[in-house]
């Protein structure tokens, strides 16, 4: 009978942590749309580049090892590089 147990007991405890393997990092997803916008950063009206109209653009919320998706669609007039 305690063969038994400590058998179940194994075997509950190899089920438990195997299902723990294999969970995958959480997502975070964002939707951009990069455009021109009139702004006076410094005072003065000019034509700046903005996230979804706002200038400066949204924070990006994530925790280490969070796998992060952004879809961006580029409204401007010429090639635009984003870096982190």
């Amino acid at each position: 009978m305690a063969m038994m147990r400590f058998l179940l007991c194994i075997f509950i405890h190899i089920g438990l942590f195997s299902t723990l393997c294999f969970a995958a990092d959480p997502y975070v997803n964002y939707v951009f749309k990069v455009s021109y916008i009139t702004a006076s950063p410094l005072g003065v009206p000019q034509q700046v580049i903005a996230v979804n109209d706002k200038f400066p653009g949204p924070p990006i919320n994530a925790t280490t090892n969070y796998n992060v998706v952004i879809d961006v669609t580029n409204e401007l007039d010429e090639d635009l590089l984003m870096t982190w």
